[in-house]
């Protein structure tokens, strides 16, 4: 009866120790450090400007196929190109068959794009006109866009019918990542010493008023003189106190003498 026993007891153990190896035997425990698979170089695009987006193909080699492929925390999948990239550094991932995986970091990189204006040519109006215009010079990364004060962007680069005063141009490149500002002044181009110049003279300098050492207190034949009154000699006129005791001044030569002043009283 023991031997029976026993050699029941044997079998047993037998037939569970041969369960146990054809159960480890059917799901081996692959070592991923023998593993041949290896990440190539990736297919890489990358973005044409800030506002465009790149792409990575992840290549693979080796190990058992099919591979799963994931974008730094994302999951697995049987997808090996991601796309909508921005500029940066990614880690991509391969996993083979084994569960054996590897990694790498691929930068994407988008251009500099530094706008540029390299040169604005203003043409001066003329008095009381807006017959002045704006070319302007730029460089910066595909197509550029222009912009004159709060208007709309346009492409071309030249503004014309433009009054006299201060203008701000924008430029800005194809992607929006960069513009550059610049203040332009388009001029009346009155001239001192053809336009204003005769008028003061001929009208202001007669008797004892506006010479040298008259009741007026200054010379209009003295531009450095009339350079300091300049704003006051603008609204003088124009209000009919000078010349004093003649007539004002019709509307053309007070046109002329305000314009120089806009324009700073320039030495012209």
């Amino acid at each position: 009866m023991n031997s029976k026993i026993s050699t029941n007891h044997f079998l047993l153990l037998a037939v569970a120790l041969l369960v146990s190896c054809t159960s480890k035997d059917a799901n081996p425990v692959f070592d991923c450090s023998k593993s041949t698979l290896a990440l190539q170089a990736p297919t890489k695009i990358d973005p044409a400007d800030c506002a465009s987006l790149g792409s990575i193909t992840v290549n693979a080699t080796g190990g058992d196929t099919p591979y799963q492929y994931a974008l730094g925390t994302g999951s697995f999948s049987s997808g090996a190109t991601f796309t909508n990239l921005g500029a940066g550094n990614y880690t991509v991932k391969v996993k083979d068959k084994n569960g054996c995986d590897r990694s790498q970091t691929v930068t994407l990189i988008a251009p500099g794009s530094t706008v540029s204006i390299t040169g604005t040519t203003p043409v001066n109006s003329s008095c009381k006109t807006s017959t002045g215009s704006i070319a302007v010079n730029a460089t910066g990364s595909g197509t550029l866009t222009y912009q004159l004060n709060s208007n709309s962007p346009v492409s071309t680069s030249t503004f014309s019918n433009l009054a006299p005063g201060t203008y701000t141009i924008k430029v800005t490149d194809a992607g929006g990542c960069s513009t550059q500002t610049a203040p332009i002044q388009i001029l009346n181009g009155t001239k001192y010493s053809t336009d204003v110049k005769p008028i003061l003279e001929a009208n202001c300098a007669g008797g004892s008023c506006h010479s040298s050492g008259g009741a007026g207190g200054y010379s209009v034949f003295d531009f450095a003189q009339v350079k300091a009154r300049a704003a006051a000699i603008k609204s003088r006129t124009a209000s009919g106190n000078m010349p004093k005791g003649g007539p004002a001044l019709p509307q053309p030569q007070l046109d002329l003498i305000a314009c120089w002043v806009d324009d700073g009283a320039l030495n012209n």
